[in-house]
């Protein structure tokens, strides 16, 4: 564990060192700018306090609190992966570093989210709650009713689990901080049935890159057949069930379900290196294979996650990079004020929200959008690298 220590000091402030540089040049996007607007709840008075504390950070200040929370579920993971791999050093290591690139998790430290508020609470009651310390457990717990609206999920799988296992003292204090957390939150049911199964499950490959996700998916899978279940195994694989299943009637916000998934890659990890070491060396070579390419997959998914920009150059039609949210209002805004426009009306309510946060405010005798319409008063082109990537036209409003 000595020598992994010493690979990881140098590992990790390589990887702070991008996120820092990744979030301080990532500009706002939609649902950031409507958080720092509109949001009332933990995530935007967060940015608020990066925004005040930072206001030179360009876009860094606002996501300053997010690496901190990064960097404490980090350690907490480390933590409640030794709990759970009994001290394997080597389990322990592979586990910490899938958690180090899972671009799920990497994402939640350079993008305004509730992800890193609920991954530090819950982490921090599982750890209490395996280490028997149910006092500091169920502070955490009552906690949680304050913190995200993503507690109705958790304290139902609980719920579930204290039945399960006939915790009575947990179910009681469950039902009545469930029905609590009804009472604040209320239930998300909304709209016409609509089948977003397929957008679920390609979701949570995101979050976890596709060939890690399914071998995640076959561990809780084996693990319901025939393995330990712990509370961690539980209440993953009940907010997974859940998440696909609401998922056949409505798109679900994947930030209030993933958090609870990821924490189980532990009991992943334990059951790779189960099979691992019962056979013989010979016949090790197909697992080693197999970890090789999962976690090549993986590297690479989080490489391109951090380092997208360059991809701006490979489209015709810069809308099309998964990027394009954060960078095309930035600078298209950008052009804007060059032209000495500080006062536009757009049409969608969370580019209105991020123009704004970019010094434009909505209004005016001049209207924003991507396509021609009416008598066109300039034509706003998007460049990167001396490349046009995006179109904005601006027009007079007849009054």
């Amino acid at each position: 564990m000595k020598r992994f220590g010493l690979f990881l000091v140098p590992l990790l402030a390589i990887h702070f060192a991008v996120l820092i540089w990744v979030a301080w040049g990532l500009p706002v996007g939609p649902h950031e700018a409507k958080l720092y607007f509109t949001g009332g709840n933990t995530a935007s008075t967060l940015m608020h306090v990066g925004k005040e504390m930072f206001p030179e950070a360009d876009f860094l200040n606002i996501r300053i609190p997010f690496l901190l929370l990064y960097a404490i579920n980090l350690l907490l993971f480390y933590r409640l992966s030794r709990l759970l791999l009994d001290g394997d050093d080597v389990a322990v290591a592979t586990s910490f570093l899938i958690f180090l690139f899972l671009p799920g998790i990497v994402s939640s430290a350079i993008l305004v989210s509730s992800t890193g508020i609920i991954l530090m609470v819950y982490q921090a009651f599982l750890i209490f709650y395996l280490r028997g310390r149910k006092i500091e457990a169920s502070l955490f717990l009552l906690l949680f009713l304050f913190v995200d609206k993503s507690c109705v999920i958790f304290y139902f799988a609980l719920l579930t689990y204290a039945l399960w296992r006939r915790e009575i003292p947990l179910l009681v204090v469950v039902t009545l901080l469930f029905s609590a957390s009804i009472g604040i939150y209320g239930v998300n049911i909304h709209g016409k049935p609509v089948n977003y199964f397929v957008d679920t499950i390609a979701l949570y490959a995101a979050i976890f890159s596709p060939l890690l996700f399914l071998y995640f998916f076959y561990s809780i899978y084996r693990i319901l057949l025939k393995g330990k279940k712990n509370i961690i195994w539980h209440i993953s694989f009940t907010v997974l069930l859940l998440s696909l299943f609401i998922s056949l009637r409505q798109r679900i916000p994947i930030e209030d379900f993933a958090p609870y998934v990821v924490v189980a890659i532990p009991m992943m990890v334990k059951l790779f290196y189960r099979s691992f070491r019962v056979r013989l060396p010979q016949f090790r070579k197909k697992y080693l294979y197999l970890a090789i390419v999962v976690v090549a997959t993986l590297i690479l998914n989080t490489l391109v996650l951090l380092f997208h920009r360059p991809l701006f150059l490979f489209f015709n039609h810069g809308e099309r990079h998964f990027a394009a949210p954060f960078y095309l209002p930035y600078w298209c805004a950008s052009e804007l004020k060059r032209e000495g426009i500080h006062k536009i009306g757009v049409r969608k309510r969370n580019l209105a929200y991020q123009f704004k946060y970019y010094g434009i405010e909505q209004g005016g005798r001049l209207r924003l959008s991507t396509k021609k319409r009416g008598d066109i008063y300039k034509i706003v082109t998007i460049r990167y690298k001396n490349r046009r990537i995006g179109t904005c036209y601006v027009s007079k409003i007849n009054r």
